[in-house]
């Protein structure tokens, strides 16, 4: 399917939602989020350049209760909760995408857009991606990988 055409559950009531993105690098993310969120605030390190611009747009999204996704790489838990611990504070509901990541298909998009990250990099994010949990806070949790049409999304079953 080209789009996401479900709405997440979360996004049919009134709580404003985090969206969280994990993923090595070039495993669709941005695009996904330009197909399907471009509505929400976008948070994400290529157009913020710091930590610190991050957390003033993440601090202003939440006072304003917007809802936003955060388009980074987002490999471990801890990477993910300075999203998740101010949003679940304020009464977001937090729902997280998964993409697929496959170092050699990435390697492959990567080269494909000019080679904007390292391959090394690329491996090295992949190297520290933890599987994401319920238990981190999400209330949902979908993958998303891609396939010849776009995109497939699925609910994501935790292994």
């Amino acid at each position: 399917m080209d789009e996401f055409s479900r709405q997440p559950e979360a996004l049919c009531d009134n709580a404003p939602t985090a969206i969280i993105f994990i993923g090595i690098q070039a495993s669709g993310k941005t695009t996904f989020y330009e197909k399907n969120y471009s509505r929400y605030e976008h948070i994400n390190m290529d157009t913020l350049h710091t930590r610190n611009k991050e957390r003033i747009a993440l601090e202003t999204c939440i006072a304003g209760k917007r809802s936003f996704v955060a388009d980074n790489t987002n490999p471990t838990k801890e990477d993910r909760r300075r999203y998740m611990i101010p949003a679940k504070a304020a009464g977001y509901k937090i729902i997280g995408f998964f993409f697929q990541s496959i170092v050699s298909e990435s390697v492959k998009r990567n080269e494909k857009r000019g080679g904007m990250v390292p391959n090394k990099a690329i491996a090295c994010t992949s190297n520290k991606l933890e599987l994401p949990e319920y238990e981190e806070g999400f209330d949902e949790l979908y993958f998303v990988s891609i396939d010849g049409e776009g995109f497939r999304v699925e609910r994501y079953i935790v292994p």
